[in-house]
């Protein structure tokens, strides 16, 4: 009998070993190259929009991939791990640098090319391998949440399109992102402190960005997107601007793109970004990008805040009237053999006027409406559907 116990006891105990491994392995997220960190929390996230939603949702980071390609890793990755029949994969292909996505269902009219660009942008432009799948997974739920009959059950109603309306999040990244590792820690560390307390004091938030590409994409479409689907701006209405710095190959290539939004597009007006750009484009020139985002800093503060102390008005009234009063005092010094006369013919001396008279020749008056003044710069839509301001110059 006890025998019996015990060999059911060594049963039970062999079936939970079994059981745990299979319940902790992913199903949604895969890490070949191990550089996930908290691979279960990002795990439950993407189980949790499935259970909410009905989407899959996959992320895999592999290195190199077979004769297939990334495409059919990509597609095949989904179909052997997809629950639901709706569902996007992405993969990021570290061994050859490239990647790719794919879409199933609904996920192929929700998800545009335009937005697998955006999320993918969302993934690549993240401090750490967890960032990235973190920002992707809620840049994916909040697309999936606004589009129409999420989970509902069919109907008679006519079928309506998927919407892909921009959903404002919070910010993501750090408002000093160096991508292209041009500033040294002190430096960056230094800028965000002037960034964070200049949007601190005027109630916005401006940030500065460096990379050495913009993907294909724009110089200005690449400012608005990442301003846009990485959370930036200030308050309900995300007011705020960035700029962002391309390194390039060198001269000719490289670029300076500014985005604005909210109240930053009344801040800076398209003469403002355009001074502030030519600020930053010298220092850049001669290698001290450190400076060109002092150059930013300071232009940026100007713009937002143009206003001179009152203090300077009276100051400015009296330095005015001691000089005028200096000059006339010297200028009377010089009349010392002048005197005042009592005829006013002692002035004249041996002139005479025989005739004098006037004649009126003609008159010419011209007139021209006065500009009205205006506030803010020119606006753009971004892929978002937001508007922006902005400007940008490769050099």
């Amino acid at each position: 009998m006890k025998n019996k116990i015990f060999a059911l006891l060594t049963v039970v105990v062999l079936c939970l070993v079994m059981i745990v491994p299979a319940s902790a392995a992913s199903t949604h997220i895969f890490d070949q190259t191990n550089v996930i960190d908290n691979l279960s929390t990002l795990e439950t996230y993407a189980q949790k929009i499935e259970d909410d939603y009905g989407y899959s949702v996959l992320l895999s980071v592999i290195d190199g991939v077979g004769a297939e390609g990334t495409d059919g890793y990509c597609e095949d990755l989904y179909n052997a791990n997809a629950t639901k029949e709706n569902g996007i994969a992405l993969t990021y292909n570290y061994g050859d640098n490239n990647y790719a996505f794919y879409c199933s269902g609904a996920a192929e009219n929700l998800f545009s090319e335009d937005i697998r660009d955006t999320l993918w942008s969302v993934f690549a432009y993240t401090e750490t391998y967890y960032e990235g799948v973190y920002a992707y997974l809620v840049a994916v739920e909040e697309i999936i949440n606004k589009s129409p009959a999420v989970n509902e059950p069919a109907t008679d109603a006519p079928e309506t399109e998927p919407t892909t309306e921009f959903v404002p999040t919070d910010r993501t990244v750090s408002l000093v992102e160096d991508y292209a590792d041009v500033l040294t820690d002190t430096e960056e560390a230094d800028l965000l402190a002037k960034l964070e307390a200049l949007g601190s004091e005027y109630d916005i938030e401006i940030g500065a960005v460096t990379v050495d590409s913009y993907d294909g994409k724009d110089p200005q479409a690449f400012a608005d997107d990442f301003y846009d689907y990485n959370g930036y701006g200030y308050g309900e209405n995300d007011d705020g601007f960035i700029v962002v710095f391309n390194t390039g190959e060198g001269d000719g290539n490289r670029n300076i793109a500014i985005s604005t939004h909210g109240t930053g597009i009344d801040f800076l007006t398209d003469n403002e970004i355009s001074l502030i750009i030519e600020m930053m484009i010298a220092p850049i020139k001669n290698g001290d990008f450190a400076g060109a985002f002092d150059s930013f800093v300071v232009e940026c503060e100007k713009a937002i805040d143009p206003s001179i102390s009152i203090i300077w008005i009276p100051v400015s009234i009296l330095i005015g009237f001691g000089l005028a009063f200096l000059i006339v005092k010297i200028q009377a010094s010089k009349l010392k053999t002048v005197r005042a006369q009592v005829n006013a013919a002692d002035y004249v001396g041996n002139v005479m006027l025989t005739s004098q008279y006037d004649n009126f020749m003609y008159k010419n008056v011209t007139s021209s409406p006065k500009a009205k003044s205006s506030s803010g710069g020119s606006t753009h839509t971004s892929s978002s559907g937001r508007t922006h301001g902005g400007g940008g110059k490769s050099f």
